[in-house]
């Protein structure tokens, strides 16, 4: 015996209809856009690794130095910021612009 299958609204497929277009794309937008980026975080593919080798030379300060000076001849070829240089420079050795005098030895990085 066959049973016979009522078209019940069970039975149908539904098929929608994009009331709006310009709001459905801007879904699809934010969450294609938070798939990409929570993919990115999660395999690391957003960090970027430094480029260039730092290292370190220690510098006798003398009468006529400042310290843009002495980056620019430590770091002459390098495409820097010097005031991150700078910036780098006070935190290695704990001070500021106006604590250096002569005699004074001081770590500077030197980039690669």
């Amino acid at each position: 015996m066959k049973e016979t299958i009522k078209n019940t609204s069970n039975n149908r497929k539904h098929k929608y209809k994009i009331v709006k277009p310009f709001r459905f794309f801007v879904f699809v937008l934010i969450c294609t856009m938070t798939i990409i980026f929570a993919g990115y975080g999660l395999f690391g593919l957003g960090h970027a690794d430094a480029e260039s080798h730092v290292d370190y030379v220690q510098v006798k300060i003398q009468d006529d130095d400042t310290l843009w000076n002495i980056v620019e001849t430590y770091n002459p070829d390098s495409d820097i910021n010097i005031r991150s240089a700078l910036y780098d420079i006070y935190d290695i050795n704990d001070i500021s612009a106006g604590d250096i005098h002569p005699g004074d030895v001081i770590l500077v990085p030197v980039y690669r």
